[in-house]
Formats: structure tokens, C-alpha cells, sequence
């Protein structure tokens, strides 16, 4: 403890001792010289150098940071007390005392207090030896007298040292004075401090030469005290060490293991004063290095040589309590990673669902407690899986963080983003002030993901559909993020790249819509019906194919494709549909045939999840053999193919060469790219009936209708003209110079008995002078 802290009762205590062992020591130097004999310049050339050196002896009773330290240098003040009567003693034991002091590197306040109180102690010794018996004169009386000044000395000794401690340490004084090794501490003093009194009689009765064996007793016993002074205290060292190790396992957090760190390193090394600071040691100071992961702390203490302990000894101690310490802050660090990676999206940092649900959890709790608003965005990325097909998994990573990025820009620091999985994020937001600003935020967002975004050197760009649920006080996190998620598919069956607000007939729609899904599995076997429409060739007149559409056939009507297709896509049940489609196309492929008498192009659609089904070229080469001379014609929309990835590349090459032919199934209104055209095996384009509706009233539809046939016609691609209505288009299609069409003039699409009824009516060529009407 720093000296400036000390109270002012322990000041007092300490400068009363350090005044009495200074009036004391004046006193007995005065007495000296006043009765000055010729053997006391002896005695002060010889006796302060042996105290000095016995003094760095001391026998140490340990406290928790401190230490009492009981010297045997007072056997040279019973050796000058009993050699003849003890004149001069005090002088030269004050003599001693202060070199001794003045020689270590302890607090200038320590080091006058021992001076005062070893002056006092040995004054008090000599007064009890005096008065017990006469000193000089060999007897058991001056034995007794010699005993009993050493106990004087070493209980004034004991309890002052004590008493000052409490004092300093705040402590209470009788818990300063329970030390166990106490009365054996009296016991070994006595007993060694009594071979001064053993040399002053074999000085008194033998020659000088004898004496100087009691050296060797003397050096033995001064050796294995301070060898089990510091065996004491390597054992202090390591149960410092051992409590720090176990208490790591244990320490939760930085603070809580900086503590046991200040707290044990102070008793590895007993000191009050060793630290855990940010600055490594100074000037008289030893410390080690401990790395916390987030930066430097240094242990640090006094760099001071005791009886109990040597400067390398402590060293080593900090030293290896710093590797403990850096050993448990990297496992908090790896805790607090696990921890952080169990709660968050490795990818872009963002929480994930778990933490994401915590809190939301949490808002709803403070909206219902404080009546604030509270709202879940759900957002799905329009777009992502053909970016992610053609440039790789690498590369959709990047954009995805791009994406979050772009989403906390946009949000305010009290929003909450979270990346739920795959290409969909949350927002949690409150204390918003209404509809409008959650729309404003929608709009803010929908406009930074719109931003360009290179990826290997080309500009992508994605859109977002974005749900958005506000709290009710019913709701609770789970629910509310479902809600966001209906709302988020309602957005894109709107169209996508837009936002779209829960309602509560959505929870019913989409209860509609999972009954729907049941009611397809159950039926795709029994319920789905393949229908028929012609294909036409415009300037011959006849029927060049037919093309297959599937209906659902259920108790209560037919179900529209746009309905149940979309349902079979998101269930994963279009594979299933799309082989029982093509398996009805080629049994009843025999019949429409045999009723035009001629080859036929038969067509069905094919999807994306069919595209990539490992099996479905399999079932493609046997419907192809099956089909004979007849062509098969697998239509797919652009959104198929517009990924444009080795994967897509691939497989329609293999169908193609399975004797399949590609179509492009509503050309134009998708990513319509030349870029893909003209490296993909592509062998037919339909044009999309919402250019050919318009063809024959404005002309900017013809000249896209036009145009679309010219390239066509430069890539070597048949071009057909679906949603042929009128007569009047059909015109304006001949002169264009389109071949095939199809639409409502010719049919609409039909059971297999009825268009075959309908083939066999209109299978006759049409003349090119007769007016076009229905063929079939």
C-alpha cells in the first residue's frame, strides 16, 4: 500500500515509534561516548557489519501481502549485553540498526519505523537483562535474565510490527495478532539469540580462537531459516498459481479474469502493491506481458530482494501466472467467437434466424409493456439463383454481403438486419411513426439493391420482394416473421421488386394455398388431364404440331394453370407433373398422328427443376424413341435459361442430343438476350402473345413482331407467333414472313378425344386463296 494512503492513526503509531527508537538510540550513543573504553571502537567496527549481514536472515511470519519479518541480528546485542554489563550495547545495536535499514530498498517510512522499532525492542531487552540479573557475572540468574530479554524484545518486536500493519492494512488489530507460528516464531528466536549470549561466555572463560566455531552453528541455522523462509514462499508462489489456474476455468468475462489476475499476482509475489495495468514495469519494477486478444496488460510488481523471496523468483512467478492468464483470455475469446458464430451469419456477420427471433421476442415484449409500434420485414432477393448459376457460388457469396451492406445503410442504428438463410433477410424496426414510414423505408431499400453491383468484371442487378408485418399485441415473434413471409410471396405474385403489407386474409390464402399443395399430391395421378392445341403452319395451312397443356381436373372445376403450376414449382412437386405430362403426350401421340396422317411437332413445357433433374434425360431419350418420326419439342420460358451457367449449358445439350428440339416458350417479356441465343441449342422462338395482340392496330407491335423475325431468321431459328386470334393478325404474320402460329383462330386447347375429332375434320390443306377461318 502506497504511503500516501496510510491513515492518520497509522502515521501516528509509526512516528511514535520512529521518534522513541530515535530518542532511544541518541540516548544510548550519548552514554556510549560519555564512559568511552578502547574495545567499544572494537565492537562498533565489527558489531554493525554482523548485524547488517544477520539481518538478511530473518525468520518471515506470512500475511496475505505482507510479512513480519523477525531478524536474529539481536544475538550480537546479547553477545555485547553479556560481555561485560552490556555499556555500549544500545549504541552499537543502533549503530547496526540503522546501516542494516539504510542498506535494503524497502519504503523510507518501513525502514525508519524498523529502526525505531528495533531500537525499542533492544533497549527494552536490555532494560529486563539489567534488571533480572547482573550482566557479566556467569550464573543461571544471568541466563534467566538473557531468556527473558530475548522474549522482551521479540514480543515488542512482533506486536509493533503487527500493530502497524493493521493500521496500514485496515485490518482489525486482533485478527494482526493471530499468527500460528507465532509462539514457535519465540521459541527458535530465544533459542538462537541465546548463542550470543554462549559467545560472550566462551569470550568471558576460553581464548579467543574457541569462539570463532560458533560461526559455523550460527552461519547453519541462519541458511535453513531463510531456506524455509522461501520454501514457505515458493509454496505461496504456487498455490497462487494453482488458485489462478482453477479460478480461470471458471471467469466469464475480461473483467472477471482481470481481477483474479491483480488478485493472485499480488499473492504469488505478497505485495499489496502489484498490479494488472496497461503499462509495463518501470524503473525497480519486474512484470510480464499478458496478451488479452483486444490488446496488452502487463503484471507488475516491486522489484524488490527479501528474505523470502529473490527478484528472479518472482519474475519467474508473474511470468507464469501471465501464461495462465493469456491461455484464459484466448479461451474467452474462442467462447465469445463460438458464442457470436452460434448467433450469427458466418457470411455477412449479420444475426441469424435464432438471434434475429431473440429480438424480435424482445421487442414484443417492450411494445406490449410501453405501447410502441413494432414491425418484421421480410426480404427475399428476385434474381439471386440465376446470378448465383452463372458466376458461381463465390461470387453469389459477394453480393450477398454487398446486400447487407446495402441494407444497414439503409436502416437506422436502433434496426435490427438479419440474414435468415440462402437469399432472405429480416428487419426488425420500431417506434416507427406509421405505414408510411415502413413504406418509405421499403422504397429506400428496393432502390439500393437496384444499384449495379460487379461481379467478375460484369454489372448484375437484383431486386427484392419485401413482406412487412406490424405487430399486433396477439403476436409473438414466430408469428409475426410468418406473416412477414406471406406477405413477402404475395409481393412477388405481384410482380416482385416491390413491398407488400400482411393482411390478415393472407393467413387464410395461404391456408388455401397448402390445402391446394395436399390436393396436388394426392391428385397428380388421377385428377390431371393433358389438353391439345394446334400448331399452324400459316402458308400451308395445315396442322404442324400440337403442343400439350396440362389441366386440373378437380370435383369442383378445373383449376387454372397459372394457379397450380406456380404451387407445383414451390412444392417441388412440377418434376412429378412434368414426367406425367410427357408420359400422357407420348401415349396419346399414336392418335393425333393417325388423324393428320403426317409427322407432327409435339410439344410440352419443361422447368427449371426438371432441367436439373439428373433423371429427366433419361425420360426424354425413351419418349423421343417412342415418338418415332415424330419430333419432340420441350418449350421452357427464358427464366429457364437466362442463367446462362455451364450447368444449364450442359443439360440442354444432352436433351438436344437426346433428338429433342428447344423452344423458347414466351419469348420477349422475360430477359430477352441475343447473348444466349446465339451459344445455346436453341432451335425454336415463341413470340409472346402480348406482341402479337397489338399487330394489327399499332405499329410500333409490328415493327417488335418484325424485328423479332429478322433475328430469327439470322439465327437460324424457327419463330413461332402464339395468341393468334384474328384474321387480321394472321395478315399482317404472312407478310412478316412468319411460318408458324398459334392461337385461338385455329383451337383452343382440347381433351385428346376432342382434338382428334377436330384433326380429323380440318386435316385437308387450306387454300391459299380461301380466306383463313379455323382448320381445326
Amino acid at each position: 500500500m502506497a504511503t500516501q494512503h496510510k491513515r492518520a492513526i497509522s502515521w501516528t503509531f509509526d512516528v511514535a515509534v520512529m521518534v522513541a527508537g530515535a530518542l532511544l538510540g541518541a540516548a544510548g550513543l550519548v552514554g556510549m561516548f560519555g564512559h568511552f573504553d578502547s574495545h567499544w571502537i572494537v565492537a562498533l567496527l565489527l558489531g554493525p557489519p554482523l548485524i547488517v549481514v544477520m539481518a538478511r536472515f530473518p525468520l518471515v511470519l506470512s500475511r496475505s501481502f505482507t510479512g513480519i519479518e523477525v531478524g536474529f541480528e539481536s544475538a550480537v546485542l546479547v553477545f555485547l549485553a553479556s560481555y561485560d554489563g552490556g555499556q555500549g550495547a544500545l549504541a552499537v545495536w543502533f549503530v547496526g540498526q540503522v546501516i542494516s535499514q539504510a542498506t535494503t530498498a524497502k519504503r523510507a517510512d518501513i525502514r525508519i519505523f524498523n529502526i525505531g522499532v528495533g531500537t525499542v525492542a533492544g533497549s527494552a531487552a536490555l532494560l529486563v537483562m539489567n534488571a533480572v540479573g547482573p550482566l557479566g557475572v556467569t550464573s543461571v540468574r544471568e541466563l534467566a535474565a538473557v531468556g527473558l530479554g530475548c522474549a522482551v524484545f521479540f514480543g515488542i518486536d512482533y506486536s509493533a510490527s503487527a500493530l502497524s500493519i493493521a493500521l496500514e492494512d485496515r485490518t482489525s488489530v486482533p485478527h494482526a495478532f493471530r499468527q500460528s507460528a507465532a509462539l514457535a516464531a519465540l521459541g527458535v528466536f530465544v533459542a538462537i539469540d541465546s548463542l550470543g549470549y554462549l559467545a560472550a561466555l566462551v569470550v568471558r572463560h576460553l581464548p579467543g580462537w574457541p569462539g570463532t566455531l560458533l560461526v559455523v552453528p550460527m552461519v547453519t541455522i541462519l541458511v535453513a531459516t531463510r531456506a524455509l523462509s522461501r520454501g514457505t514462499e515458493h509454496q505461496r508462489r504456487l498455490q497462487a498459481l494453482f488458485d489462478a489456474a482453477a479460478e480461470a476455468q471458471v471467469a466469464h468475462t475480461p473483467a472477471a479474469l482481470e481481477e483474479l489476475l491483480r488478485r493472485n499476482v499480488r499473492a504469488a509475489v505478497a505485495r499489496g502493491d502489484a498490479d494488472l495495468r496497461s503499462e509495463g514495469p518501470m524503473a525497480k519494477e519486474i512484470g510480464a506481458r499478458v496478451r488479452t486478444g483486444v490488446g496488452t496488460r502487463w503484471l507488475v510488481a516491486p522489484a524488490v530482494d527479501r528474505a523470502r523471496a529473490s527478484v528472479e523468483a518472482d519474475q519467474k512467478a508473474i511470468e507464469a501466472l501471465a501464461t495462465v492468464g493469456e491461455e484464459a483470455f484466448a479461451r474467452l475469446a474462442l467462447t465469445e467467437e463460438m458464442a457470436h458464430l452460434a448467433r450469427h451469419d458466418a457470411l455477412t456477420s449479420l444475426p441469424n434466424r435464432t438471434l434475429f427471433l431473440d429480438r424480435v421476442e424482445q421487442a414484443v415484449n417492450r411494445s406490449r409493456r410501453h405501447g410502441t409500434t413494432l414491425a418484421v420485414l421480410f426480404l427475399d432477393l428476385d434474381g439471386f439463383k440465376g446470378v448465383n448459376d452463372r458466376f458461381g457460388h463465390a461470387e453469389g457469396d459477394e453480393l450477398l454481403k454487398r446486400v447487407a451492406e446495402r441494407l444497414v445503410e439503409c436502416v437506422r442504428d436502433t434496426d435490427s438486419v438479419a440474414r435468415l438463410g440462402g437469399d432472405e433477410f429480416a428487419v426488425l424496426v420500431e417506434s416507427f411513426e406509421g405505414v408510411r414510414e415502413l413504406d418509405v423505408l421499403c422504397q429506400r431499400m428496393l432502390a439500393a439493391l437496384r444499384r449495379d453491383v460487379t461481379i467478375q468484371g460484369h454489372e448484375v442487378v437484383v431486386g427484392a420482394s419485401i413482406g412487412v408485418a406490424i405487430a399486433d399485441p396477439q403476436d409473438d415473434a414466430a408469428g409475426l416473421l410468418r406473416n412477414a413471409d406471406m406477405a413477402m410471396y404475395r409481393a412477388k405474385a405481384l410482380g416482385k421488386d416491390r413491398s407488400f403489407v400482411y393482411q390478415p386474409s393472407l393467413r387464410e390464402d395461404n391456408v388455401r394455398r397448402l390445402e391446394l399443395v395436399e390436393a396436388l399430391r394426392r391428385g397428380i395421378a388421377t385428377e390431371l388431364v393433358v389438353h391439345y392445341q394446334p400448331i399452324v403452319d400459316l402458308h400451308l395451312g395445315r396442322v404442324d404440331g400440337m403442343e400439350a397443356l396440362v389441366r386440373w381436373a378437380r370435383p369442383s372445376g378445373l383449376v387454372p394453370p397459372d394457379t397450380f403450376i406456380t404451387i407445383a414449382e414451390e412444392s417441388g412437386l412440377i418434376s412429378e407433373l412434368g414426367e406425367r405430362v410427357l408420359s400422357q403426350l407420348v401415349t396419346d401421340a399414336p392418335r393425333l398422328v393417325a388423324a393428320v396422317s403426317h409427322p407432327l411437332s409435339l410439344g410440352c413445357n419443361m422447368s427449371a427443376h426438371q432441367l436439373r433433374d439428373p433423371a429427366f434425360p433419361r425420360l426424354v431419350g425413351e419418349a423421343v424413341r417412342s415418338l418415332g418420326d415424330n419430333t419432340l419439342v420441350l418449350e421452357m420460358t427464358e427464366t429457364v435459361v437466362v442463367a446462362d451457367d455451364d450447368e444449364s449449358a450442359q443439360a440442354l445439350l444432352q436433351l438436344k442430343s437426346m433428338g429433342a428440339l428447344l423452344a423458347i416458350d414466351d419469348f420477349g417479356v422475360g430477359f430477352s438476350s441475343i447473348g444466349y441465343l446465339q451459344h445455346l441449342p436453341v432451335d425454336i422462338l415463341k413470340i409472346d402473345r402480348s406482341f402479337v395482340r397489338d399487330i394489327d392496330v399499332i405499329p410500333r407491335a409490328r415493327a417488335l413482331v418484325d424485328a423479332i423475325l429478322v433475328m430469327g431468321a439470322a439465327l437460324d431459328l424457327r419463330v413461332v407467333a402464339e395468341g393468334i386470334e384474328r384474321a387480321s393478325q394472321l395478315d399482317h404474320l404472312r407478310r412478316a414472313g412468319c411460318l408458324i402460329g398459334q392461337g385461338f383462330l385455329f383451337g383452343r386447347p382440347q381433351g385428346v378425344d376432342e382434338a382428334v375429332r377436330r384433326l380429323h375434320e380440318g386435316a385437308a390443306l387450306v387454300p391459299f386463296d380461301r380466306a383463313p377461318g379455323v382448320v381445326v
